[in-house]
């Protein structure tokens, strides 16, 4: 039973950092998607730099990551609990 919470632990970990990355990515391509119009008609102004997502901006990354942590620690003491 271990490994599965173990192994859980690892993938909700895996499914926060590519939600968000995938969060980063859509942040640069809606500021790209916003600068480009700007500098090919040469008026107008835009922000200087995206604003990007902190990692608790999105309920399910944060979720996830305390999840994936408490299953991952849940995993590893019955691990050596099993072990010893």
């Amino acid at each position: 039973m271990w490994k599965y919470s173990f192994i859980s632990g690892i993938a909700l970990i895996a499914l926060s950092g590519i939600l968000f990355t995938a969060e980063r990515f859509i942040a640069v391509f809606e500021y790209i998607g916003e600068a480009a119009p700007v500098k090919i008609n040469g008026s107008g102004s835009y922000p200087n730099e995206p604003t990007m997502p902190g990692v608790f901006d999105n309920i399910f990354v944060g979720g996830f990551v305390l999840l994936g942590l408490i299953l991952l620690i849940v995993g590893i003491s019955q691990g050596y609990k099993k072990a010893n």
